[in-house]
C-alpha cells in the first residue's frame, strides 16, 4: 500500500471521528431564551396561463405540426407570504418557485426568533396571480390564524397536513385553529 493512501486512509478517519464530535456540540438556535416560530411545507404551486390567438400568417409560418390556432405559455406563479403575530408583521416575502425556468415546486423554510408568551399568530400564503386569471387550485390561498403560547426555547411548527391545509405543532397543549 503506498504512502499516499496510507495517508488517504488516515485523513478520512479522522474527518469522521471530527463530524461525530461535532454533531454533538451544544447549539442555541435562538439565543437568550427566545421562542422559534417554524414555517415549513412544500407546494406545487398554481399554473398561470397566458395564451394568444395565432392569426393566418403566424400559422403559415410554423412547422405542420405546430400549427395551433392557440398558443398558451404556463408558467407558476409566485406566492405571497405575510405572517403577522400579535398585530407586527414579522414575514412579508414574496417566494419563487424555484428552477431555471421557474417550474419546480415552492418551498417555505423560515425559522422567526420570537419573544416567549402567548399571541396571535396569523399567516397568509397567497398565490400572486394576474388580474382577471382564474385558478382552479386548492392552494392558490391559504390561511392560519389562532392564539399560541410559547414558552423559552419552545418550538411551533406550521406546516402543511395531507390534505394541503395548514397546521401548528407545538410543544405544549394543542393550539386554537
Amino acid at each position: 500500500m503506498s504512502a499516499a493512501r496510507v495517508f488517504g486512509a488516515g485523513l478520512a478517519i479522522a474527518m469522521t471521528f471530527a463530524v461525530a464530535w461535532l454533531s454533538r456540540a451544544p447549539t442555541d438556535f435562538a439565543g437568550d431564551g427566545d421562542a422559534l416560530i417554524r414555517l415549513s411545507w412544500r407546494v406545487d404551486g398554481v399554473t398561470v396561463e397566458a395564451c394568444e390567438t395565432l392569426s393566418e400568417e403566424e400559422l403559415a409560418k410554423r412547422p405542420i405540426h405546430m400549427r395551433n390556432p392557440q398558443a398558451c405559455i404556463g408558467t407558476i406563479a409566485p406566492f405571497e407570504l405575510v405572517a403577522t403575530l400579535g398585530g407586527q408583521t414579522i414575514v412579508h416575502d414574496t417566494i419563487w418557485p424555484g428552477g431555471i425556468r421557474g417550474d419546480r415546486p415552492i418551498y417555505v423554510f423560515r425559522d422567526i426568533p420570537v419573544i416567549p408568551g402567548r399571541s396571535v399568530l396569523s399567516v397568509r400564503f397567497e398565490a400572486v396571480v394576474p388580474e382577471g386569471t382564474e385558478v382552479d387550485s386548492a392552494v392558490s390561498r391559504l390561511t392560519w390564524e389562532g392564539e399560541i403560547e410559547l414558552a423559552p426555547d419552545d418550538v411551533a411548527l406550521l406546516t402543511m397536513d395531507d390534505h394541503g391545509a395548514f397546521v401548528l405543532r407545538t410543544p405544549g397543549p394543542a393550539a386554537s385553529d
